[in-house]
Parts: C-alpha cells; structure tokens; sequence
C-alpha cells in the first residue's frame, strides 16, 4: 500500500509543481501597467518640462489606469535624474522626461552613459521651435542682413546664451554660415533676455514660447523660426526655409525615457497612451499657447530622431571646439 501511494504521489508531483507555478506564470503575465509609475524630471518644479511632465502625467493615470507621480531630481546638469533612472529596474514603472540635454550631456560633461545604448526613448510629448532674436539696435530686420552684418564683423556680435543647448543651437547656425560670434552666458532664459532687451547683447538664440512677447511687442526683431509653418503668434516672422537656412532646424524637445532594456511591449504602450494624452483639446491649447508642436512619433521614429540628436550635437562641440567639462 506504501508502495502504491508513493508511486501515486510520484506520478502527481510534475502536475503539483505545475499548478504552483500557474499563479507565478499569470503573474508575470499580467497587462502592463498593474502598479504606480513614477516620471523623473531633472527640471525645476514650474519650469516648463515640469509643467508638461506633470499635464502628461494627468492624462496617463485616466489612459492607463493606474497612479502616476512626477518626481523632481534636480541638479547635476540633469545627471541626477538620469543616475536614478539607470539603477530602476527595467520594467517601465520608473521614468524619466529630458530634453535634448539627454542627447548633449554624454559628449559635453562625459555622462556616464551611452544614449544610444544604455536609455531607451520611449515617447516625444512635443518640439518647440527656436527663434532667432535681434535687438534694435544691431538693425538687421532679416537673416540675410545679419548674415552680412556678421561676416563684416566677425566675432563683435555678443550673443546671450540662456544655457548649454542654447549655446549650441547658436554656434550650429555660426558653423553652417561660416560665422563668429561672441557667446555671453547668463544663469537661464529670463536673464537672457533681459540683457538682449537692455542692448547688453544684441542676439538671442531661444524656444519661440519666451521671444513671442518681446517681438510681438517690437522690443525684438524676430529674424526666423525653426517651424515648418509660420506660427500664428508671429506671423511676421519666416520660417527657417523662407529665410534661406532650411538646414537650420533644430528644436528643443521633452520625451520620455526609460533604461533600454524595457520590454518593447512595454515601450509601445507607453507610445499610444503618450501620443493620446498629447492629442487630447486641453494639451493641444496648452501647446498652443506655447508655440510647441505635439510629437505623433512611434518609438522607432523617436529612437532614429534622439541617435541624430546625439551625432548633431557632437559634431557641434566637436567643430565649435567647446571644452568638456
């Protein structure tokens, strides 16, 4: 009888091994997301990442179902957030916004990450355009005048830079137009252009959403923006390709970000609930009235735009011969 029984329980531990498992097995197989997420931001709260971080976030906890948190992790030129993301687990329930400091941070201050191996761009919430900006006082009311101006002057344009991309943006229409200028730095936009509006320098590089007022107003001349269409806000101002410079596009941007190793069903749900909640009428009039354009990339098309956000901006400190910190 003991002989018996034991082949019996023989026979039905595979099957009991089985039935334990199932649990784990439903578990690991349950519909993404099944818990709280939380978004990373390295900005300030009230800056405007954080201010769409936190409507994006809104729009996520209705399309997902499920809590999510904005956490600020200021300081280190965004390295901090960027750390904290890159020791979560890999599962998409810890997540990270950045702009186009994601893409420079590697080159500039030797981040300790690769962008195109070690991050996985997961979503494009928006792109807001750049403006070019003169002060009166240079009198150039077109690009093409400042470009004449420029070349007769080499380097005795002072240009306020509001910050590291900016700074960029503006020594990469310098190198396509074979131009020198003198880069002033100032601690953020506002002071930026403050020294602009007080003629303590004459040329500003900076998203169309801070220039609109100042050149709606005939404070500033807006010279170009780097949008495919006017903006309705400043219609007087060209295009980049009206002016003449239709290789001069870039924009600022904030995405979403997660580690690479996020399984791509994962990343691709974040895409459509991302690109829904950017759709939706209460962010189209937040970006609107911003002058910001909603992304309708899929992952694979972010993935290809951030890798040549990477190449551009190191080609830029590469030729402008910025120092890495």
């Amino acid at each position: 009888m003991t002989s018996f029984m034991q082949r019996i329980g023989s026979a039905l531990r595979p099957l009991w091994a089985l039935a334990a498992a199932l649990p784990l097995c439903v578990a690991a197989q349950a519909p993404y997301p099944d818990r709280p997420i939380r978004i990373l931001t390295p900005y300030e709260p009230g800056s405007l990442v954080d201010s769409t971080t936190r409507l994006v976030a809104e729009g996520l906890r209705a399309e997902l179902g499920q809590n999510v948190t904005v956490e600020n992790r200021t300081g280190g030129m965004g390295m901090i957030a960027m750390g904290a993301l890159l020791a979560a687990p890999a599962d998409g329930y810890t997540l990270l916004t950045d702009t186009p400091a994601s893409a420079i941070n590697p080159t500039l201050h030797k981040a300790r990450y690769n962008p195109k191996t070690d991050i996985a761009p997961i979503a494009q919430f928006m792109r807001l355009p750049f403006v070019v900006a003169a002060s009166p006082s240079l009198q150039v009311q077109s690009v093409a005048k400042l470009l004449a101006y420029a070349r007769k002057n080499p380097g005795k344009i002072d240009v306020a830079v509001a910050g590291t991309s900016t700074g960029l943006v503006g020594d990469l229409f310098a190198i396509q137009n074979g131009l020198k200028f003198n880069n002033v730095p100032y601690k953020g936009a506002a002071p930026a252009m403050l020294a602009v509006l007080k003629d303590e320098a004459r040329l500003i590089f900076l998203d169309a959403g801070n220039l609109a007022p100042h050149i709606s107003s005939g404070k500033l001349n807006g010279l170009l923006i780097t949008s495919d269409q006017r903006w309705s806000v400043l219609k007087d101002v060209p295009t980049s390709r009206e002016a003449g410079q239709a290789a001069f596009e870039p924009a600022t941007w904030f995405g979403l970000f997660g580690p690479a190793a996020v399984p791509a069903a994962v990343q691709e749900r974040l895409n459509a609930a991302v690109r829904k909640v950017m759709s939706s009428p209460k962010v189209e009039e937040f970006l609107r009235q911003r002058g910001a354009i909603a992304s309708t990339f899929g992952t694979v098309q972010f993935r290809a735009f951030f890798h040549r956000e990477v190449d551009t901006w190191a080609e830029v400190i590469r030729k402008a011969e910025i120092k890495a910190e």
